[in-house]
């Protein structure tokens, strides 16, 4: 049986006819290594695949009136990053008016997901509201090459549940890993 593992670039996907959908992936030849005779070994043969994005995509919140993020970040000596004290409007502070509510946008943004999964093997991923308690160990253990299938069993949840939930806590910690970076 023939193994290998790369990253590469989706060139393409192409959907035909009775359900076939054809995906056309390049790789450099570097990146093959010895690893292409093992691919040759593959052609008309039946693989198991997994494609994951090297990019983690997530959306930070502005206040459209000064285009600056709502909540901002800060590392402190120890590396460890926390919620930075918002800044105070100082002409409602002064004048005691009541304090006007921002509009606030959402601004798509992107990080590397090496830079995520680096933060979080390091153990500066902090619990986030919403996901299971230990959400950065089982990260963690898929980062370090554990399966979906066996932590969807042990989170009682479905493999296709469980990508969702370890992309969802990749993006709720990016704006922390790319103010730690």
């Amino acid at each position: 049986m023939s193994f290998i593992n790369f990253d590469g670039f989706v060139k393409k996907v192409n959907h035909k006819p009775k359900g076939v959908t054809e995906l056309v992936l390049e790789i450099s030849t570097k990146e093959l290594g010895n690893g292409i005779q093992n691919l040759a070994e593959m052609i008309d043969n039946d693989v198991r695949v997994e494609i994951e994005s090297d990019i983690v995509r997530y959306n930070v919140q502005i206040n459209a009136n000064t285009e600056r993020p709502i909540v901002n970040y800060e590392v402190d000596q120890s590396g460890v990053v926390h919620i930075a004290k918002p800044e105070s409007e100082q002409l409602e502070a002064e004048l005691g008016l009541p304090e006007e509510k921002p509009k606030i946008e959402e601004k798509p943004m992107e990080i590397k997901r090496e830079v995520v999964d680096q933060f979080i093997i390091e153990g500066m991923a902090p619990e986030q509201e919403g996901f299971p308690e230990n959400m950065a160990d089982f990260v963690k253990r898929r980062i370090e090459g554990e399966s979906y299938s066996k932590l969807a069993t042990e989170l009682e949840m479905s493999s296709g549940a469980v990508v969702d939930l370890i992309n969802d806590y990749r993006a709720a910690v990016a704006p922390l890993a790319e103010k730690w970076w």
